[in-house]
């Protein structure tokens, strides 16, 4: 079977989702940042601080690559994933893509509510996170539009509801 890639901005549920779905189908699942985090023993904001973004893409790309290879698991990848082409090239070649879509707002509070740090958010209040939130959605839209082969609402709807409607789509694929 393929690969189930949750793609989305970084606060709309791509690790929670694919857990669900992990347990659900009993299958692994894959959290692409989890995995530079441990491969470096480091958190995403300390990785960007000591060795900057570009160094972080390129550890992201050599991950993406190397989970792309295999088969029948759920990979939740970083946000910016989508800024890479070749990354969406190789998840497309083993998985289906479902981009997790949520309105600024619900993004904002997740990311207030959630205890990870996100080093291009930051940990301002509310307008602020608002803002890059909305800056960054807006930097990436087209490409996430681009790399998806399924749109998914996550806006005021349950873990279940969201990840039933991803195996649903994902078993009719």
């Amino acid at each position: 079977m393929k690969n189930i890639v949750l793609i989305g901005p970084s606060g709309v549920g791509k690790t929670t989702i694919g857990k669900y779905i992990s347990s659900k189908l009993k299958i692994e699942h894959i959290d692409t940042d989890f995995l530079i985090e441990r491969k470096f023993a480091m958190s995403i904001e300390d990785i960007f601080g000591k060795h900057g973004e570009n160094w972080f893409r390129v550890e992201e790309s050599n991950i993406v690559k190397e989970v792309s290879n295999k088969n029948n698991i759920v990979i939740s990848t970083g946000g910016g994933v989508v800024i890479n082409e070749k990354n969406i090239e190789n998840l497309k070649s083993t998985g289906i893509l479902f981009l997790l879509v949520a309105s600024i707002d619900t993004l904002t509070r997740n990311l207030i509510k959630s205890n990870k740090k996100r080093p291009l958010i930051g940990n301002y209040g509310y307008a602020e996170i608002y803002k890059k939130v909305k800056n960054i959605f807006f930097q990436r839209e087209k490409l996430y539009l681009k790399s998806a082969d399924y749109l998914i609402s996550v806006d005021n709807r349950t873990i279940e509801g969201i990840g039933e409607e991803i195996i649903y789509f994902y078993k009719k694929h």
